[in-house]
């Protein structure tokens, strides 16, 4: 919970700062709860020398002003996009079954762990010999594991040799759970876990900043856009989950597709999207599609020109809307004229995201598109 504390005496000024700071909230809501303090001692004590003043989480963030309703939005996106594990990307995790499509995520999460100086953690999820629920306690388990991990190690070295990049996994005398290797600055985890994939991949969604996983897999056979497995991460993950389509090469985010709906109307989450973008070099394309005459598409170009004071000369947010019933459809379509590199999906609900992957025709239109696609929930990607 995050927790704010006014200081003033009951004037205009402090009654105001509580009005602002009520408008901010609603705009960008958080889980908070706001203290007023107006005994002399007590804003002494606190270290504050001026008021009124604003306190976020014990830190001073205005004093002796009342600042706007647009300037406590910002400090909100601010501060909590420093949270966000977009933003940090220390730990960029990538699964693996040892298919073509995870060979092309493998090289992928390389490319992009060299990008911003992650950690590139790979892992394989060994749940071919359970018995129900639980692991076989024969002694052939940890044989197997043993098999795994080599093969795994064989996987690593040979997939990124194909992208031109040398992996040498250090040599093991011993079975061990977990190995590294330093490449040019960047390091390397292999680990083989016990359990079904879904459960396994969402356990290590909390401990890391990115996953990225191919489009289709091991158990996606007769899926038109996502493994079994897949379709599960994208939903429970909490983390981002960027997809790499069979056969896509890594060149970069020149244009990212950002897909509008009023669901999607986030300024934290926009924020997120452009800064990844900006790492890149990269422009913003917000693409809304919609039916004909559809209402408040203008209220929605307005909450996403709140965020267009972050658009830099060169590279200015391009704000489009397509008109058509099915939406992922308009969106392939945009992203194919404009050459979008990456697009991202951003939801307030699992729900939402849920019932988008149960439509044939749009997990059939997305894949038709070919493209990285990038999904951000926006209840559960913040570092705790």
């Amino acid at each position: 919970m995050t927790t704010f504390k006014i200081f003033g005496a009951h004037d205009a000024d402090t009654r105001l700062l509580r009005d602002n700071l009520a408008l901010a909230l609603s705009t960008f809501p958080l889980d908070n709860k706001v203290e007023e303090v107006s005994e002399p001692n007590k804003i002494r004590f606190s270290g504050v020398l001026l008021t009124p003043a604003l306190m976020l989480d014990g830190e001073v963030v205005a004093e002796g002003k009342v600042p706007s309703v647009q300037e406590l939005t910002t400090i909100f996106q601010n501060r909590f996009l420093l949270k966000s594990k977009i933003y940090r990307l220390r730990t960029i995790t990538v699964p693996v079954d040892m298919s073509k499509p995870a060979e092309c995520a493998l090289v992928f999460a390389w490319h992009l762990a060299q990008k911003f100086d992650a950690k590139l953690d790979v892992i394989y999820a060994m749940d071919s010999i359970f018995e129900g629920s639980l692991p076989s306690a024969s002694g052939f388990l940890s044989g197997y594991k043993k098999t795994m991990e080599q093969e795994l190690e064989t996987f690593v070295k040979e997939t990124l040799g194909k992208a031109g990049f040398t992996y040498d996994p250090p040599s093991q005398k011993v079975p061990a759970p977990r190995t590294e290797e330093e490449d040019d600055g960047l390091t390397v985890t292999l680990s083989v876990l016990y359990g079904f994939p879904e459960a396994v991949i969402e356990e290590r969604s909390r401990k890391t900043d990115l996953i990225v996983m191919g489009t289709t897999g091991r158990g996606g056979v007769g899926r038109d856009l996502f493994g079994s497995v897949s379709t599960e991460v994208s939903r429970i993950a909490h983390c981002p989950v960027l997809f790499a389509p069979v056969g896509a090469e890594f060149h970069g985010f020149n244009n990212v597709l950002y897909a509008s709906n009023f669901d999607s109307l986030d300024a934290l989450r926009i924020k997120q999207a452009v800064t990844f973008a900006r790492r890149f070099g990269g422009r913003m394309h917000f693409v809304h599609v919609g039916p004909p005459g559809e209402k408040a598409l203008d209220l929605e170009r307005k909450l996403f020109e709140v965020d267009y004071q972050h658009s830099s000369p060169e590279y200015p947010f391009l704000f489009s809307r397509m008109i058509g019933d099915d939406v992922v459809e308009q969106l392939n379509e945009y992203a194919l004229y404009n050459k979008i590199d990456l697009m991202v999906l951003v939801t307030h609900q699992r729900t939402f995201w849920e019932s988008l992957l149960h439509k044939s025709i749009t997990r059939k239109a997305l894949v038709g598109a070919g493209l990285p696609l990038l999904i951000m929930h926006s209840d559960d990607d913040m570092l705790k």
